[in-house]
């Protein structure tokens, strides 16, 4: 009896879900359905029926209607006249600079007066006289010899030393020298490097030629600095003992010559700001 009681409660229930399940389908079923919204089309629009934009007008000025077309001529406005103690600026007071310039300004004389022969009324002494005191131009010293004059000097040096180079262990400063040449032009870039014109002289307009005996070692060191002539400038002269001690070994002497010792004769000239060995 027990068994046939839940058999029936099992089919009962079978029998319900599946009255609920046709109900449910059911509802779904007929269930209106929401509208769907149509798709949009595209929209042509034609560029040239859009209306002009107008743009805003100035309003232009209104000209105003002469009253006649024959002109009159309107007396001058004057301002009134006032009273020129009361509106009269103060007087400015000029600063003691001012005043020395319009001095020297007043006793300045013009280019009519320039031609006149009459003595200009300055006071002695005073802003004005001094102004117009003409400043002293410092003349350059004409204590050396010029261009042309240093050229024959040189030569007459030339002259004198040229025994001394006759003898073989001596020579003038010649870079084109067939068995020296390297030699000496070693020894000119040496002395050009540390070479200057004193600038005092070179204010001064000092100029003149140092000529000097230089005696070499087979090492190219200095050994011996003999000065033959002075320049006539003691500043130019130590410069030249200075240029030659500050340079060192400019190298051996050639292999065809076999002497322990080479003089030579340098002439060291100053002239026009400028500096030459020769």
């Amino acid at each position: 009896m027990h068994d046939r009681y839940i058999e029936k409660s099992f089919l009962y229930l079978v029998v319900i879900s599946l009255l609920l399940h046709a109900g449910a389908f059911a509802v779904l079923y007929y269930l209106p359905e929401s509208p769907h919204e149509p798709p949009k089309e595209p929209v042509f629009i034609d560029l040239q029926q859009v209306p002009q934009t107008k743009q805003p007008v100035e309003p232009r000025q209104q000209e105003t209607k002469r009253q006649s077309d024959r002109r009159v001529r309107v007396p001058r406005e004057t301002a009134p006249k006032g009273d020129s103690r009361r509106e009269s600026p103060p007087p400015v007071r000029q600063t003691r600079p001012q005043l020395e310039q319009n001095s020297a300004t007043a006793a300045r004389p013009s280019m009519s007066e320039q031609g006149d022969s009459r003595p200009s009324e300055v006071t002695p002494g005073s802003s004005a006289s001094a102004l117009l005191k003409p400043k002293s131009q410092p003349s350059r010293p004409q204590l050396f010899p010029g261009a042309d004059r240093l050229a024959k000097l040189e030569e007459s040096y030339r002259v004198k030393y040229e025994k001394e180079v006759a003898e073989g262990d001596t020579r003038f400063l010649n870079s084109d020298d067939i068995l020296f040449g390297s030699f000496l032009r070693r020894f000119e870039g040496a002395v050009y490097g540390v070479w200057r014109y004193p600038q005092e002289a070179a204010m001064r307009g000092i100029e003149g030629i140092t000529p000097v005996r230089i005696t070499f070692n087979r090492r190219g060191e200095i050994t011996n600095i003999h000065q033959l002539e002075t320049s006539g400038a003691r500043i130019l002269d130590e410069e030249v003992h200075r240029t030659l001690r500050a340079i060192g070994p400019v190298g051996g002497f050639p292999k065809g010559y076999d002497k322990d010792e080479f003089h030579l004769i340098a002439f060291f000239q100053y002239g026009g700001a400028r500096r030459a060995l020769r």
